[in-house]
């Protein structure tokens, strides 16, 4: 049984969010949550967990993910609630008001031509909603465990939804200041996740393990529950709100620009 939970979101007893997740999700419902109802693709949807947010927020359309394991849960996530949202590997539909990927672009080796494939999906004025991690310099061993490529300069980023035909009205930084302690103890996690799995694991099993394996958010959860741990990432969302401009992940909002 999956239940949404006002800080966690949609979660279950085999899936429960990082505390990073929590904190990306809180930055995402902040710049996304007035927008209106739509069609909406999210692309590497991973557990869907996000697809209940995005249903209550008035949205529809498909979910995107190329790891059978991720596609599975996302259409359980669907079926519990009764989501208006198709699950499958590829996009069946030509155009949406949003777009939404997550995390995601990190795990190709050209983001930016990616971008321009999925922009195409877009409808002329519609919007496209993109997460990835900030800063080079933060590589550890959490962005190896999840098969990450790379990690991006905000400028850089920036300019590769740009060339995607994209303006962007909104960037952020988001996870300041307790996503720097989240970010070493995710490190730590990850060398231990790292040392339960094969060593000969490739970069694209790695990407798909990363968006459904919670096993040590699993064994975290019940502090997380607890109320000190609700109330410090309660603050934490909240910290981040006053500090656009600090963070572990940048987050933008951009604009389909018509032909």
């Amino acid at each position: 049984m999956i239940a949404r939970d006002g800080l966690f979101g949609a979660c279950s007893g085999d899936w429960f969010p990082s505390p990073a997740h929590v904190m990306r999700r809180a930055a995402i419902l902040d710049m996304f949550s007035h927008e209106p109802g739509g069609r909406l693709l999210e692309m590497g949807c991973g557990a869907g967990r996000m697809l209940v947010d995005w249903s209550t927020l008035g949205h529809r359309g498909e979910a995107v993910d190329v790891d059978s394991t991720a596609r599975s849960l996302a259409a359980q996530c669907v079926d519990e609630f009764k989501l208006d949202f198709a699950v499958g590997k590829t996009p069946q539909g030509e155009q949406f008001d949003y777009l939404v990927a997550t995390e995601v672009l990190e795990h190709v080796e050209e983001p930016g031509e990616l971008l321009k494939t999925w922009a195409a999906k877009v409808k002329p004025g519609g919007l496209a909603l993109l997460t990835v991690p900030a800063f080079q310099r933060l590589w550890g061993k959490s962005d190896e465990w999840a098969g990450h490529v790379q990690r991006f300069e905000p400028g850089e980023f920036r300019q590769i939804v740009e060339n995607a035909g994209l303006e962007v009205i909104d960037m952020r930084l988001y996870g300041f200041p307790l996503g720097n302690f989240i970010r070493h103890a995710g490190n730590v996690a990850s060398a231990m996740k790292m040392k339960r799995r094969s060593a000969a694991l490739s970069r694209d099993a790695a990407t798909f393990a990363s968006g459904h394996d919670r096993s040590v958010e699993r064994k975290l959860a019940p502090l997380m529950r607890s109320w000190p741990g609700k109330m410090i990432l309660t603050i934490a969302c909240a910290l981040q709100r006053r500090f656009p401009g600090r963070g572990h992940g940048i987050i933008i909002l951009a604009r389909k620009v018509p032909a």
